[in-house]
């Protein structure tokens, strides 16, 4: 039992208490998800990977914390920065023109997961989207919310958002990361128009396994232009037997 799972099995006791090195292990994994969500991505961060870099509402990682919808709206003075990207050359909605599709990160509930996997996780989409969409500059935000990608979609207007964000870090891992990808996204979006693809760490699906996942999800998406609830049924509906 031990072997097929990371939960605490097993771990003996003394007497009526844990022993010594159960407690200083659960104390050690407790510690490191409290570092995961309070800490914050350095500042070079997002310049050394190439991603150009906008905050969120919430000022501080204690205020993105404290009101979640904080980190849900881009800040009153980057709306204008985002809007110089633009998503769509003149001519793009043409016969034949390729999809849009804008790759950003959030640090979300752990800034470990960005920090240890989300570099080569977008190198690696890079690789497997670049004949197939368009992919506009990268962004990363900081204190950010996943719903943040429907702002960002009002604004730019992709046909696809993947947005790669640290998950609320647990005992087994603090440094999970997850995919949520939209097709079309807009202020009106629901959380049932998104997909998601989670457990990105090393005891979960790794870096290269998850980037193939994403790009077949995102091809996925361009082809039926829908995502969420919406792609789940038509992919049902496509292997319905009847």
């Amino acid at each position: 039992m031990r072997r097929a799972t990371p939960a605490r099995l097993g771990v003996g006791r003394a007497g009526p208490r844990y022993t010594t090195a159960a407690m200083l292990r659960f104390r050690a994994d407790h510690a490191r998800a409290v570092d995961a969500v309070t800490t914050a991505v350095p500042r070079d961060w997002p310049k050394r990977h190439g991603l150009i870099e906008f905050a969120s509402e919430a000022s501080s990682r204690d205020e993105y914390l404290r009101f979640p919808e904080r980190g849900r709206r881009l800040a009153k003075n980057e709306v204008a920065k985002l809007k110089r990207l633009v998503s769509k050359p003149k001519g793009s909605e043409g016969r034949g023109a390729k999809a849009t599709v804008l790759l950003c990160v959030g640090d979300g509930l752990s800034s470990a997961a960005v920090v240890a996997h989300a570099p080569a996780l977008i190198r690696a989409l890079e690789k497997l989207l670049a004949k197939r969409v368009r992919i506009l500059p990268k962004v990363f935000i900081r204190n950010a919310r996943v719903r943040i990608e429907d702002q960002l979609g009002e604004i730019l207007k992709p046909d696809v958002v993947c947005m790669l964000v640290g998950e609320r870090p647990g005992l087994a891992t603090a440094e999970s990361l997850s995919a949520y990808v939209i097709y079309r996204p807009t202020l009106k979006s629901l959380e049932p128009d998104r997909t998601v693809l989670s457990n990105i760490h090393r005891g979960g699906i790794q870096t290269r396994e998850g980037a193939k996942l994403i790009a077949e999800l995102i091809g996925d998406v361009v082809a039926a232009k829908a995502s969420g609830a919406k792609l789940a049924a038509r992919r049902a509906s496509n292997t319905d037997p009847a």
